[in-house]
């Protein structure tokens, strides 16, 4: 393949990594919430080790692409001049998507523990540990939204209005992080669960922008 078929693949990674990542959730079905209690938390990871296993298989090949997408937004940042910004953002990108996976390799291990001699308040604790650790790096994924934000409104290397959307995305990521309660909107799986949709939707979105732009400049 041309090199620009290559940058044309990795710029609609993102995309594939949102498949990917879909198919892992599927997999994964409904589990348990913050709000649960340890014996239910238990319960859903002793019963369902192989739903939780081959969902984080998914997730790390959804993982995979989208380290090949943001490497292309990275350098398409540096080719618009923007090298200190790209240099944030890559770093962002790394260090959320690090705790993101910290998170999920957690919940996968339960479906080991669970099958031995293991209580179901020490179940619990490492769930509830994967849920801070997944609220806690909305913070970080600010560090990747913004810069993106700032390069895009500066240099349109991507449209204005998608940086205006970037920093909307960045802000709700920050104000996300202290959704912590057990239950009700404001946590986890409330506040935690919308960032969630507004990373999906600015992936796809920087994604299909990405995508356009190599597409008009191989033209």
């Amino acid at each position: 393949m041309s090199k620009n078929t290559w940058d044309r693949l990795a710029a609609a990674s993102g995309l594939i990594s949102l498949v990917l990542f879909f198919v892992g959730w599927l997999i994964y079905g409904k589990g348990p919430t913050v709000a649960d209690d340890p014996v239910t938390i238990l319960g859903f990871f002793a019963n369902n080790p192989n739903r939780v296993i081959w969902s984080m298989f998914a997730q790390g090949l959804g993982s995979l692409a989208l380290i090949w997408f943001m490497s292309a937004l990275v350098m398409a940042m540096h080719k618009a001049d923007e090298t200190l910004l790209a240099v944030a953002a890559g770093l962002g990108f790394a260090v959320a998507l690090a705790l993101g996976s910290a998170a999920t390799i957690m919940r996968s291990g339960l479906a080991f523990l669970s099958v031995g001699e293991v209580t179901a308040d020490t179940v619990a604790v490492i769930f509830y540990l994967g849920s801070v650790i997944d609220t806690g790096q909305n913070m970080i994924s600010a560090g990747f939204f913004l810069p993106v934000a700032l390069a895009a409104l500066r240099t349109r290397f991507l449209p204005a209005w998608w940086g205006w959307v970037s920093i909307v995305a960045a802000l709700w990521a920050i104000a996300s992080t202290t959704a912590l309660d057990h239950s009700g909107f404001w946590s986890p799986h409330g506040a935690g669960f919308l960032n969630l949709v507004f990373y999906i939707v600015w992936v796809g979105g920087t994604s299909i922008l990405l995508l356009k732009s190599k597409r008009e400049g191989a033209a």
